[in-house]
């Protein structure tokens, strides 16, 4: 994350800004705004907030979706003051890196992030990972023994959920769970993200670690889990790519297309078919072993019996004793069965660091996607049950040349930026519509959506910067947006800031058209709040 992108969050106060009283259509009657911060709110109180915002009245936003924001963003449930916009900030593509995290430590201490640091109660709620490698404590096998009995794992970013979630029955692991929430898809006990909200709020909320429900937090209401399910469905993008009908206008990332298809060059497409998280065959998000889990990490581990306990992936959950044997390749028992579900890659660009693990192959301070994909030539994943299977389909080992994983690394940077784009643009798209609708009324909207679309030009650059010649026209072009957004976050008058948005819009277009063809994505509206 880029020290704008900071800049923006402590801006913003990671606040969504609603207001309360009447409305009309008269622009003059509605009320100012006031500063939501994060609270315990009725659902009720934030439905009638949204009937008043103007992006639910524009008819940009539905209002569960925007009251399931709400609940994302700013309920703290009655807990230790954490929301779950507290571990997935909409500035930092809602996951958490060193980067970001570190910043914050810097620039707010107090924030609930590091409540641990501040409630003596919650001291074990987290561990050195957090500030070290961007990993959070998660008690997947059940809240026995919860100060030994954990796993380090990063933080999953929650965008695109309703193309990636769906289990694949042929993997074995699909009962319970229905859909998969992320990494070994054990988060959720009931097996459903709506199922996730309570899970998190027991995990990541409490104000003791007895985690009493009614004492140490709230539980969500039914209705809570029913409008932050949908929020979270549309969020990011709500469709796949078909890979075989895209093409990018970068030769060598065009060329990388080609290898991540091909089973004689990179394979990916078998378990991110179309770049995304779901299995070819299937179409459904699938559980593979593919090894990370027996590469060295520098994330803490748990205890059993007084002696270390390793990540086992799915299942698990409240046993008595470990179920994995994994001590005849040098690593200890664990709970679970060894697989975890792939993530999206489209995404994958700006949501570093990667793997469940946050593991790293070559270089701890450049957890950059050319990093991860090389993982893929590595002896772990070579070895590992994922590329047995890998050879069985195909006949031969994969040998994944570098000049491969170069290409297949731009490739996916180019899908990455012009993901980035078009967010920027859906956001752009929607301050147009308010200023035109209801000009300097609210303003405020208008201008933290310009804010963070001008962060998803920021992240469209930067994914783009480490291949120099990677759509060089394009990052002119998005330079020339942002310079538009700023001259619009300055404006004095809603006619200049309406020009500057109709402006940056149009670089941002031009900037498209560069990226390829077929590049397309259907955006949800959840994109719009924060």
């Amino acid at each position: 994350m880029g020290s704008s992108k900071m800049g923006l969050l402590l801006a913003c106060g990671i606040g969504m800004a609603l207001f309360a009283g009447g409305c009309s259509d008269a622009e003059d009657e509605i009320p100012e705004p006031f500063d939501e911060v994060s609270q315990s709110l009725a659902l009720a109180d934030r439905l009638a907030q949204c009937a008043q915002d103007p992006r639910v009245i524009a008819g940009l936003v539905s209002q569960n979706i925007c009251a399931g924001a709400g609940v994302f963003f700013h309920e703290t449930f009655e807990g230790n003051g954490r929301t779950c916009g507290t571990c997935h900030p909409v500035a930092n593509n809602t996951t958490l890196d060193v980067q970001f995290i570190r910043a914050l430590d810097q620039t707010n201490p107090a924030d609930p992030l590091f409540v641990f640091r501040q409630v003596p109660e919650l001291a074990e709620l987290e561990t050195s990972d957090l500030l070290d490698d961007a990993a959070i404590l998660e008690n997947v096998d059940g809240f026995v023994d919860p100060t030994h009995r954990f796993v380090s794992r990063g933080v999953n970013h929650v965008l695109s959920l309703s193309a990636s979630i769906r289990a694949d029955s042929g993997d074995g692991t699909t009962n319970p769970p229905a859909e998969r929430t992320g990494w070994g898809g054990d988060g959720s006990s009931s097996g459903t993200l709506r199922g996730f909200l309570k899970d998190a709020i027991t995990q990541h909320f409490p104000k003791r670690l007895a985690r009493e429900p009614g004492v140490d937090f709230r539980l969500p209401t039914p209705e809570e889990e029913d409008v932050t399910l949908a929020f979270q469905l549309s969020l990011g993008r709500l469709n796949e790519l078909d890979l075989a009908s895209v093409r990018l206008f970068d030769t060598e990332a065009e060329d990388g297309r080609q290898a991540f298809m091909d089973p004689n060059r990179g394979r990916c497409n078998v378990c991110h078919h179309n770049a995304g998280a779901n299995f070819q065959d299937t179409g459904n998000n699938r559980n593979f072993d593919t090894g990370t889990r027996t590469t060295a990490s520098s994330l803490n581990g748990g205890s059993f019996g007084g002696e270390f306990l390793a990540d086992g992936g799915f299942g698990g959950r409240d046993l008595p004793a470990p179920n994995f044997d994994a001590t005849g390749i040098g690593f200890p028992n664990s709970f679970g069965n060894g697989t975890f579900n792939p993530p999206p890659l489209i995404e994958a660009a700006d949501t570093p660091p990667f793997f469940h693990n946050n593991l790293q192959i070559n270089d701890k301070a450049d957890p950059g996607l050319n990093d991860a994909v090389t993982f893929y030539a590595s002896a772990p994943f070579n070895f590992s049950p994922a590329a047995q299977e890998l050879e069985q389909r195909f006949g031969t080992p994969l040998n994944l040349a570098p000049l491969d994983a170069n290409a297949i690394s731009r490739f996916l940077r180019a899908l990455n930026a012009a993901f980035n784009v078009d967010i920027a643009k859906q956001r752009l798209d929607a301050a147009r519509v308010l200023v035109d609708q209801f000009a300097n009324t609210r303003a405020d909207v208008q201008q933290k959506l310009m804010e963070l679309a001008r962060v998803e030009i920021d992240d469209a650059i930067e994914v783009m910067a480490p291949m120099m010649t990677l759509y060089p026209a394009a990052a002119q072009q998005l330079d020339l947006a942002r310079t538009e957004i700023a001259q619009g976050l300055a404006a004095s008058s809603a006619v200049e800031r309406r020009n500057r948005i109709v402006n940056a819009i149009a670089r941002v277009t031009t900037a498209r058209a560069e990226f390829g063809q077929n590049i397309t994505f259907v955006l949800g509206e959840g994109n719009l709040m924060y």
